[in-house]
């Protein structure tokens, strides 16, 4: 390799940032039964509307991608049609291979020859690692009590600035902004960057006063775009379907980064079957309300501090031990978490809100990492 000219900015970004799969577990410790909690993947598993659309699309696997990408921005347009008075087309949606690779489709078609990106920390790392690899900067702005400072991140706009995301709720701390805050922190942003709102955890949010950032995108507004995926309560986190929603203008240009066949048929014929059936994604919903109480008040017990969530995940903060001996301490007692040193937190874990069994396993464990 002494000889390549390598890119400097692609060496900047860590080959793997991912969670510890649950085979490399097993054999690493010698189990056989492991609990996957540091993921934030629904335990609920997928609906069987989508499973037996996938299995008949495999009939034509063998062709390459056709008319399955139409089809599902179509019916995307009609579900959210179903839910707003504003009409939208199937132009205005954009499908990636997950919602990293639709970031990624942002990223390149805005942080170029010096650009800048803005965004809270903790937060998403893909905003920075995606940013520094297309040869772009990201402002980290400082949370504010677990939250995004929204004012802040106004203040750090600089005539570099391209993008600014917004997750919202936010991984991982599972908080969220508000509509008043969005709308006074919109305003002023100028109409030369783009603002996005990562809603990948949308679906799980109760508090009445969440934003609804599709307003913007209903009311015209270019400048502003909304992520959401069928990985979180649609339990697709393997099949990897994101989609971003913005003015046909902004989506036409979007497309302009799409790689050509980036998801197979299949899978985006799964997705649109995953749209009609509502119910399960309900099911979901309540059950993970349901065990996140269930957490809540396991962590409690164990004298355990968190930050409440709207998401399908719970931040644990203030830890009595160092984050190094509890992951090491769950593992080998078979449970997987997330350490949050690659978010900025090295002294905070992440925990995937589970099945109730999951969840038992999961405080069961952790009270013996604790008192041992």
């Amino acid at each position: 390799m002494q000889n390549l000219k390598l890119n400097p900015h692609l060496l900047a970004i860590p080959a793997n940032i991912g969670g510890k799969p649950t085979g490399e577990v097993q054999a690493e410790y010698g189990l056989t039964d492991v609990v996957e909690m540091g993921s934030n993947e629904s335990p609920f598993g997928l609906s069987p509307v989508a499973v037996a659309a996938f299995h008949d699309a495999l009939q034509n696997a063998h062709r390459y991608p056709g008319v399955a990408d139409k089809r599902l921005r179509q019916k995307l347009a009609a579900h959210f049609n179903a839910r707003a008075t504003a009409s939208f087309s199937e132009q205005n949606f954009l499908t990636g291979n997950g919602l990293t690779d639709v970031i990624r489709m942002i990223v390149q078609a805005f942080v170029f020859d010096g650009g800048e990106t803005i965004a809270c920390t903790p937060t998403f790392p893909m905003y920075r690692l995606l940013t520094q690899e297309f040869g772009g900067k990201c402002r980290e702005v400082s949370h504010k009590n677990y939250r995004h400072d929204l004012s802040a991140m106004a203040d750090a706009i600089t005539e570099q600035t391209r993008a600014i995301f917004v997750c919202n709720p936010n991984n991982p701390t599972g908080t969220l902004v508000t509509r008043d805050e969005v709308e006074a922190f919109v305003q002023r942003v100028p109409p030369s960057v783009v603002v996005v709102f990562d809603e990948a955890y949308y679906e799980f949010a109760d508090d009445l006063d969440y934003s609804n950032a599709l307003d913007y995108v209903r009311a015209g507004r270019d400048q502003v775009i909304v992520l959401r995926t069928f990985s979180k309560a649609y339990s697709m986190a393997g099949l990897r379907v994101g989609y971003a929603i913005g003015t046909p203008a902004m989506i036409e240009y979007l497309a302009h980064a799409q790689i050509v066949f980036n998801t197979g048929d299949p899978i985006l014929y799964a997705a649109a079957a995953a749209l009609d059936d509502q119910e399960h994604v309900e099911r979901t919903r309540k059950m993970i309300a349901a065990e996140k109480q269930f957490l809540y008040d396991g962590l409690t017990r164990l004298g355990l501090q968190y930050v409440p969530t709207q998401a399908n995940f719970v931040l644990l903060v203030n830890l009595p031990r160092d984050v190094k001996t509890i992951n090491e301490g769950m593992l080998q007692r078979g449970v997987i978490i997330r350490p949050m040193g690659g978010f900025g937190m090295p002294d905070a874990i992440r925990v995937t809100i589970g099945t109730r069994a999951q969840n038992e396993r999961m405080l069961w464990a952790m009270g013996e990492v604790l008192r041992k």
